[in-house]
C-alpha cells in the first residue's frame, strides 16, 4: 500500500513534466474518443436503418432453404399455420410489430419497353416511404423503402398498385398514373400477368432500379400463394431480440438481423478495424515517449534508488515503484485524454453535431460517448505506462546500493 503511496506522489514532483511527457496521449485519446463516438453513431444508425429497410428484428421461415434462394422464390417455403405463429408472437411483450412479406421477379413491361424487377411485398400499412421534404425516419412499427419522390403509396383495398423505383421508372418512362404490366412465372411453370398502375415513384441508392413494391395480398393474389414464405419481427428493443427468438415455438427456422445484415457487418468490421490501427499507432508512440520519460527519471533518482535499497527495500520493490508509476502515468494520460474527449464530444452536439451526407440527404450524427470509450482506452494505455517502465525500472536494480549512491 505504501509502494503505491509513494508512486502516485511521485507522479506530481514534476507536475509541468508529467503533463509535456503525456500530451501526446492525452491529444490523442482525445481523438479516439470523438472519432469512436462519431462513427459508433453513425454505425448505429446504419445499423437501426439497415434493420428497418426489409429485414427486421427477427424473420421466422419453414425452412433454412428459405434464407439461401427463396426471397424471390417463395413457392417451396410456404409456412404451415403462418397466422397462429404470428398471434403467438404478438403476445410476447417485447414485439413492436409482427407482419408477413413475400416476393417475386417479375418483368415490367410499358410500351416497347420493358425491365426485370425484384418485387417485395409488405402489408401496406407496414411500408413507409419518406416524403421528399419530410422526416427522414420511419415509425417504429414499419420498415423505411426509400423516398418517396413523386406519387404515394395506395392505401389498401384500391386497385393494383405498384411503386416503382426512380431508376427503373426512367427506363420504363413512366409517371405516377401509368399501367404497368407484370409478368411472372409461377411454381407450376405457367405465366401469369396482370396491369398494375403506378402509385409513387421512389428514390433509395442502389436499390431503385430493380426493387419494387406492392401490397402484400396483392401480391399474394397474383402468385397464387396459400401462405406466407417468411414473417418478419420487430422488436421494441434490439437487446430484446434473442429473448423472444428464444421464445419462438418449435419447428420454425430463424434468422437475426445480425444474421441477415452480412454488408452493415463488413463495414462494422472495417470501421472497428480503423479504431484499432488508430489506437495502436497512439499506444506505440505513447510508449516511446513514455519509455524515454521513465528512464530520463530514473537517471535522474539513482541516489534514491540506493537510500531505498540501504534502507532495505527489495530490488523487486524499487522496480515495483517504477513500474507502478509509468502505470499511473499511463492511466493519468488516458484519464484525461478521455475526459478531454467526452468534454469536445459535448461541445460538438452542443453545436449540432457533426454533418454526414447519405443518399442525397444531409443528416446530423451527434457524437456518441459511451462507457467502452473509457475502458478501450484506459486499460491498454494502463499497459502501456507499466511496460515503457520495465526495462528502466530493470536499470535501477541492477546496481548495487553503493553504486546508486555514487551517481550524480
Amino acid at each position: 500500500m505504501k509502494t503505491i503511496e509513494m508512486a502516485w506522489r511521485n507522479l506530481f514532483r514534476q507536475k509541468r513534466r508529467t503533463l509535456i511527457t503525456l500530451s501526446a496521449l492525452i491529444i490523442g485519446l482525445c481523438g479516439v474518443v470523438v472519432f469512436q463516438g462519431y462513427i459508433g453513431s453513425l454505425m448505429r444508425g446504419f445499423r437501426d436503418s439497415t434493420i428497418r429497410s426489409g429485414i427486421g428484428h427477427l424473420q421466422i421461415a419453414a425452412s433454412a432453404g428459405y434464407f439461401e434462394d427463396g426471397e424471390f422464390n417463395p413457392f417451396a417455403f410456404q409456412i404451415k399455420d403462418a397466422e397462429s405463429i404470428m398471434d403467438g408472437v404478438r403476445k410476447e411483450p417485447e414485439v413492436q410489430a409482427v407482419f408477413p412479406s413475400t416476393g417475386f421477379t417479375a418483368v415490367a413491361g410499358f410500351g416497347e419497353k420493358s425491365v426485370t424487377l425484384l418485387m417485395k411485398a409488405y402489408p401496406a400499412e407496414r411500408m413507409y416511404f419518406t416524403p421528399a421534404s419530410g422526416p427522414s425516419s420511419a415509425p417504429e412499427d414499419r420498415f423505411g423503402l426509400g423516398t418517396m419522390i413523386a406519387g404515394s403509396l395506395a392505401a389498401p383495398g384500391q386497385e393494383d398498385h405498384i411503386v416503382l423505383g426512380e431508376t427503373a421508372a426512367r427506363i420504363l418512362g413512366v409517371s405516377p398514373g401509368s399501367v404497368v404490366t407484370l409478368m411472372a412465372v409461377l411454381p407450376d411453370g405457367a405465366l401469369n400477368g396482370r396491369d398494375f398502375t403506378v402509385s409513387g415513384i421512389y428514390r433509395a441508392s442502389g436499390r431503385d432500379k430493380i426493387f419494387a413494391f406492392t401490397d402484400y395480398d396483392i401480391a399474394m393474389s397474383f402468385t397464387s400463394l396459400g401462405a406466407a414464405p417468411v414473417i418478419h419481427v420487430l422488436t421494441k428493443d434490439i437487446r430484446e431480440v434473442g429473448a423472444v427468438a428464444a421464445r419462438l415455438p418449435p419447428g420454425v427456422v430463424f434468422r437475426t438481423w445480425h444474421d441477415l445484415a452480412t454488408y452493415f457487418v463488413q463495414v462494422n468490421t472495417m470501421f472497428g478495424g480503423f479504431l484499432n490501427v488508430i489506437r495502436a499507432i497512439i499506444l506505440l508512440v505513447t510508449l516511446f515517449i513514455l519509455a524515454n520519460s521513465m528512464n530520463r527519471i530514473v537517471r535522474e533518482r539513482m541516489r534514491e534508488w540506493g537510500t531505498l535499497r540501504a534502507m532495505g527495500t527489495r530490488k523487486s520493490g524499487v522496480l515495483l515503484l517504477v513500474v507502478l508509476e509509468g502505470c499511473f502515468l499511463g492511466i493519468v494520460g488516458s484519464a484525461l485524454g478521455v475526459a478531454l474527449g467526452s468534454g469536445v464530444s459535448i461541445l460538438i452536439n452542443q453545436a449540432g453535431g457533426l454533418p454526414f451526407v447519405t443518399d442525397g440527404q444531409r443528416i446530423v450524427v451527434r457524437i456518441l460517448v459511451s462507457g467502452q470509450s473509457v475502458w478501450l482506452n484506459l486499460i491498454p494505455a494502463a499497459m502501456v505506462g507499466a511496460l515503457a517502465s520495465f526495462l528502466p525500472g530493470l536499470r535501477a536494480v541492477r546496481l548495487t546500493p553503493s553504486e546508486c549512491l555514487r551517481q550524480v
